[in-house]
């Protein structure tokens, strides 16, 4: 059979390869290429750089800010609660410098700062600080340091050291301290709502004594805010050291606000004496009291100022953990003292928020409130000492007001009149003129009138 002839435009595939398989496998190639996976460049806003940070280099002002401790001070206590550290079990293991730091960052602002000195730090996370916080806290409070720094007076020259100091200062005598109550929010708890429900919010209520010079002798953290002033005294071995104390002869009294039940022991402020009320021993005693009763205000103040965990509601932690941070800061609030350090001043809108808090929390003072009648009568035997022993500055009669109207002067006596010797009259006549008297009586009165022309 003859073949069939090849029509126009067939391209024969046998004998040799056409011109547009040539084209096809070019673009084939240059396709797969383009394909292929070109690494790019990182970019450097992109990429994830650690920041390695030593705490310890920052400025001496920023890292006192930040930790409210001199670099000093951070390292002794480093070395201090190293040996009493908790034990973990976990395979990544951070060292005591960070830890301390990051619980201390946690008791000056109340959050979990991701940062430290200012700069990003990928080591710091909120577990972490979590973690830190609970071991560091379980640290501090090992009896051993908070023996050391908070101590009451238990020996005899120790507490005459303490009378002395507030005699001086204050002028009460046989005073051994300032007692009072504070209120320090939690999150709700699972268990013993009501214990620590206060009417408003749930919370720790935290009593505290601290002496002449703003140092805190004693501090009870594990009573809920339900609680009572004197419910949480009544618990406290102070009271019975105190009552102990009273009971074979030793006068030893702590100052108390209105809160407070009077005891022979307990010294409260005298109720209805206003600034109205005339000079008295009851005045008196009043007067002294509330410049004494200042003191334990002030340590709360600083204690919340410096530590802002005790201000904010610690959502993340027990109510044990959070009676064990307030001690921890307790602690460290004498720790501070004991250097001089200056106290760290509140914010107007957080001095109103926090009076604002403490005082929904405590309620109105009951009126019916009752009396001790032996602690009563030791308060009126103490009002007239102060009032024999007091100063004569003290007792004097106060300024009276000066009226800010114009006082109008006292009209003055009128001088009486001397008899005047007569004066003969002088005439003078002129053709031209009418005459006219020149001197008359003598009247004090300047020559020439005024409807007079003068010559």
């Amino acid at each position: 059979m003859a073949e069939k002839p090849p029509e126009e435009g067939y391209i024969s595939v046998v004998d040799e390869e056409p011109e547009i398989f040539e084209l096809l496998k070019w673009d084939h190639s240059h396709t797969q290429k383009q394909q292929e996976p070109v690494e790019k460049a990182k970019s450097p806003f992109k990429r994830h750089l650690k920041v390695e940070i030593e705490p310890f280099d920052l400025p001496d002002s920023t890292f006192l800010e930040t930790y409210r401790l001199p670099k000093d001070v951070v390292r002794s206590l480093i070395n201090e609660v190293t040996p009493v550290m908790p034990e973990t079990t976990k395979s990544i293991e951070f060292s005591v410098e960070s830890k301390v730091l990051a619980a201390l960052s946690f008791y000056a602002s109340g959050k979990f700062q991701k940062t430290m000195g200012g700069k990003s730090d990928p080591t710091v996370t909120q577990y972490f600080v979590g973690s830190a916080v609970q071991q560091v806290t379980e640290a501090i409070n090992h009896p051993s340091i908070v023996k050391k720094y908070i101590h009451f007076p238990h020996l005899r020259n120790e507490r005459d050291m303490i009378k002395t100091r507030f005699y001086m200062k204050y002028g009460i005598p046989n005073v051994v301290g300032c007692i009072d109550c504070t209120h320090v929010p939690i999150a709700r708890p699972d268990d013993d709502q009501k214990i620590h429900f206060n009417k408003s919010y749930h919370s720790k209520k935290v009593q505290i004594i601290c002496d002449s010079e703003l140092n805190i002798i004693s501090v009870d953290a594990s009573a809920g805010g339900s609680y009572s002033c004197d419910a949480v005294l009544h618990r406290h071995a102070v009271r019975v050291d105190l009552e102990s104390l009273n009971n074979c002869g030793e006068n030893a009294w702590l100052i108390a606000g209105p809160f407070y039940t009077q005891r022979p022991y307990v010294m409260t402020p005298i109720p209805k004496i206003t600034k109205k009320t005339p000079a008295s021993p009851e005045k008196y005693y009043a007067s002294l009291h509330s410049q004494a009763h200042a003191a334990i205000t002030d340590v709360i103040k600083q204690l919340k100022s410096r530590w802002k965990c005790l201000e904010t509601c610690n959502k993340q932690f027990e109510p044990g953990t959070v009676a064990a941070i307030i001690v921890a800061c307790c602690v460290l609030h004498n720790v501070c003292n004991s250097r001089g350090m200056p106290a760290v001043p509140m914010t107007q809108t957080e001095e109103r928020l926090e009076a604002m808090k403490q005082k929904v929390a405590n309620g109105p003072i009951p009126r019916k409130q009752p009396e001790d009648t032996q602690g009563v009568q030791a308060r009126a035997a103490l009002a007239d000492r102060l009032w024999s022993e007091r100063r004569v500055v003290d007792c004097a009669a106060p300024k009276k007001r000066v009226s800010k109207k114009p006082q109008i002067p006292e009209p003055q006596p009128m001088p009486i009149p001397q008899p005047l010797a007569p004066v003969v009259p002088t005439w003078t006549h002129d053709d031209n003129k009418r005459p006219r008297i020149l001197s008359s009586y003598n009247l004090g009165i300047a020559p020439g009138w005024g409807h007079y022309g003068q010559q």
